[in-house]
């Protein structure tokens, strides 16, 4: 082995520059990296926080319970705790951060969970997936974080964009909230909602139109409740109407717009429309007010309004009137029957009747109480549109323009003519009585002579009272007269034609209706009496002559401008010359005294009126004459020797009073009156013509009424009276002291107050001459 070889040469070293930074050091930084970018993520997609209030928690879980919008999840529930009050629960929501823009002051929450109930099941998804919380954004107003959630869904038109609408009823009924609207039976929207009116007078209804609907709606639509079914009618005429099953069940509500009326335009959001009761009161037609009196029964239901039996509209509903003097029906009428609403259109009620006419208004037992209309033709033609009636309780008259013959009787008195009484003609009756109403003379009186026997009346034609039963006479005998059962029992009107060739009447043309056939056929004059008062008169009060009826009264009246009666008579054909001027009547009654009675028969027979004809051949004719209410003072008898005697004053002496001649009853006293001038009083007396030689001028005439009483220390107490009946009801005596010639009518003579002694004694031997 070489020693000597030689050890190699040690290398160079080489020294290389290194950088600052380590590439160790770029593992931290991209690790800085990573969790900037995770930070600035996890912030920009972190949700948003929010507070909303629920009455309480029933339903909700933290952690699980999700917020959705549109079935799809924006937010869920991460805490939950009560309120400072307890009275309710703080949930604490994080929701989509795409949601902040929406989370303003407009916008909702609300729990949706299963719900079970009469108008259907909701939240049936909630059965799988659970409980959630319904979000309704909104873009408008003030964002918030704080939100008080709904206690029930909001209305399907503020979640929807449909159509809502407020419905105002006066009750709720069967309406409840889901409950379904119709349009011809299909539903369209259903409802949201409903509670008190502002003023609480009213049930306020919201409901949701489907916007592909919500056309169907206008301005004049009209709403009806739907719900149940509708049973309206009678029994001969039941309706029965239902929307549909589900309407039965939960009630419901249909519209529809009326095709006749002008087109209006569509309805609003939040327009206000009244909700009826039911299809019938929702009906279109033309409003009209009927005024009934107040005794007019038309019931709480809805009344039919027929014309000749065909249904032309409906009475809805009544009330009274502001003075409670009637009854105002509101009524709807048909459109088609809007030519009949004229001026002249009468209205009435029918309704079942039993009286003395018979049996009507049978068919109301079945089918209700309706209102009758008519209207004349000429009325129609008129066309005077009209919106405002007056309602009658009964059937009116026959209107002007009905077939037939109309005439107005004119009476004193009614005396048991009603509506309906019949008019007969030989017993058989031709028509009837329309109406009867006050006039200023007595009783206007309308009837109708039916078509076929028009041809009977002419201007000759008499009209009397056949109603009930007529007796006529007095004491000595009576008569009854009677016409039909029927007019018996609801009166009646009979008339006869006595000249078949006089002129044909009219319509309207005027006959006066007497008392009684008799009546009807008397002839003769026709003249005036006054009377200060009509105390026991009557029409048929008779007229009389020395007891002989030559007239009576036919009609009574008061004068007003005048104050007194004036009495219309009718003197027979034989007494036409009583109505001649220097005639006078009076009217004779009862006279009831002690001693001097009169007229008792006129208790039984009535009071009649007596005349004293002038019996004058120069008599001019009066018309018009004035009735005395007793017997002139100054009438003279028929027979006898009438004088006049002068008296200081009248004392007792009444009319009819005796004149005695030695206490035997030769005349009588017939009246009295102030002498002019009035310084004295005329006593009229009557002399019975076969002691008319008792008088003459020697004669001497006292006052014997009472009793003379004289008394004397010496020659005691004298008591005479001319008799009993001058005690009690006084009279007048006289004497004569020789025999004379006797005194002419209306000799004059002084009464005394007292007899003289003298004459008492006086006893001449006069002759009362043939017996």
């Amino acid at each position: 082995m070489n020693q000597n070889t030689s050890a190699p040469e040690p290398a160079e070293a080489r020294v290389k520059k290194r950088g600052n930074i380590s590439s160790v050091w770029l593992l931290p930084v991209v690790a800085l990296f990573i969790v900037v970018w995770l930070v600035w993520k996890a912030i920009s997609e972190a949700g948003v926080t929010v507070d909303v209030q629920f009455q309480n928690g029933r339903g909700i879980k933290q952690g699980k319970t999700e917020v959705r919008l549109n079935g799809i999840a924006v937010g869920k529930v991460t805490a939950m705790a009560m309120s400072e009050d307890l009275k309710s629960v703080n949930v604490t929501l994080e929701m989509d951060r795409r949601m902040s823009n929406s989370l303003t002051e407009n916008s909702r929450f609300w729990l949706v969970q299963p719900q079970v109930s009469v108008a259907g099941i909701s939240g049936l998804d909630t059965l799988v997936s659970g409980n959630y919380i319904a979000f309704q954004p909104a873009d408008t107003g003030i964002k918030r974080k704080k939100f008080i959630a709904l206690s029930s869904p909001p209305p399907l038109g503020e979640q929807e964009n449909g159509l809502s609408l407020t419905l105002r009823a006066k009750e709720l009924s069967s309406i409840q909230n889901g409950s379904p609207v119709y349009y011809r039976r299909l539903k369209i929207g259903e409802v949201s909602s409903y509670d008190l009116s502002a003023d609480d007078q009213y049930v306020d209804v919201e409901i949701f139109i489907k916007p592909q609907f919500a056309h169907l709606v206008r301005r004049n639509t009209r709403f009806w409740n739907a719900g149940g079914i509708e049973l309206s009618g009678s029994l001969t005429n039941l309706k029965v109407r239902a929307q549909s099953i589900a309407s039965m069940i939960q009630g419901g509500v249909s519209l529809y717009t009326p095709e006749w009326e002008q087109e209006f335009p569509e309805a609003y959001q939040g327009d206000v429309f009244p909700l009826y009761r039911d299809y019938d009161e929702a009906e279109a037609g033309i409003a009209v007010e009927i005024d009934f009196p107040l005794d007019v029964a038309l019931g709480q239901g809805k009344t039919r309004i027929l014309f000749h039996g065909m249904e032309v509209g409906l009475i809805k509903d009544t009330e009274l009137k502001d003075d409670y003097s009637g009854i105002v029906a509101n009524a709807v009428v048909r459109p088609d029957a809007v030519n009949l609403m004229v001026k002249g259109a009468r209205f009435w009620l029918v309704k079942p009747s039993i009286g003395l006419h018979g049996v009507s208004g049978l068919e109301t037992l079945l089918s209700g109480r309706y209102i009758n209309m008519d209207v004349s033709s000429k009325d129609i033609k008129a066309a005077a549109p009209e919106r405002h009636f007056k309602g009658l309780a009964n059937e009116p008259p026959a209107s002007p323009s009905a077939p037939g013959l109309h005439l107005n009787l004119r009476a004193d008195s009614l005396a048991g003519i009603s509506h309906g009484s019949p008019v007969l003609f030989r017993k058989m009756q031709v028509g009837s009585v329309q109406s009867h109403e006050l006039s200023d003379d007595g009783v206007l009186v309308k009837v109708l002579i039916d078509p076929a026997y028009q041809h009977l009346i002419n201007s000759s034609s008499r009209f009397w009272n056949v109603s009930g039963i007529t007796l006529q006479g007095g004491l000595q005998g009576f008569s009854i007269k009677v016409g039909t059962l029927n007019s018996m029992l609801a009166g009646g009107i009979a008339f006869d034609t006595p000249d078949k060739t006089s002129n044909t009447v009219k319509n309207g043309t005027g006959f006066v209706l007497f008392n009684s056939v008799d009546q009807a056929h008397q002839t003769g004059q026709k003249i005036t009496l006054i009377f200060e008062t009509a105390e026991g008169l009557q029409v048929g009060t008779k007229v009389k002559y020395k007891g002989l009826v030559v007239g009576q009264l036919t009609g009574l009246k008061l004068n007003k401008e005048k104050g007194h009666i004036e009495a219309t008579t009718l003197l027979k054909d034989s007494a036409e010359w009583v109505a001649q001027k220097g005639s006078r009547f009076w009217l004779v009654r009862p006279r009831l005294g002690l001693a001097n009675s009169a007229n008792l028969e006129t208790l039984v027979t009535g009071q009649y009126i007596e005349v004293q004809p002038a019996n004058r051949k120069d008599a001019v004719a009066k018309m018009v004459f004035t009735v005395e209410m007793t017997v002139p003072d100054d009438k003279p008898l028929n027979t006898g020797l009438r004088l006049q005697l002068v008296s200081d004053q009248l004392g007792s002496i009444r009319r009819g009073n005796p004149v005695y001649y030695r206490e035997i009853p030769v005349g009588k006293v017939t009246g009295y009156r102030l002498a002019d001038p009035a310084s004295h009083v005329l006593i009229f007396i009557n002399i019975e013509d076969r002691y008319t030689s008792l008088v003459t001028e020697k004669s001497r005439f006292w006052n014997a009424s009472g009793v003379d009483v004289k008394f004397g220390l010496f020659s005691g107490a004298k008591i005479r009276t001319e008799s009993l009946e001058a005690l009690l009801a006084g009279g007048i005596a006289f004497a004569t002291p020789e025999v004379g010639e006797p005194v002419s009518a209306n000799h004059q003579f002084k009464m005394a107050k007292e007899a003289d002694s003298q004459w008492l004694n006086w006893a001449p031997a006069i002759s009362l001459g043939d017996e």
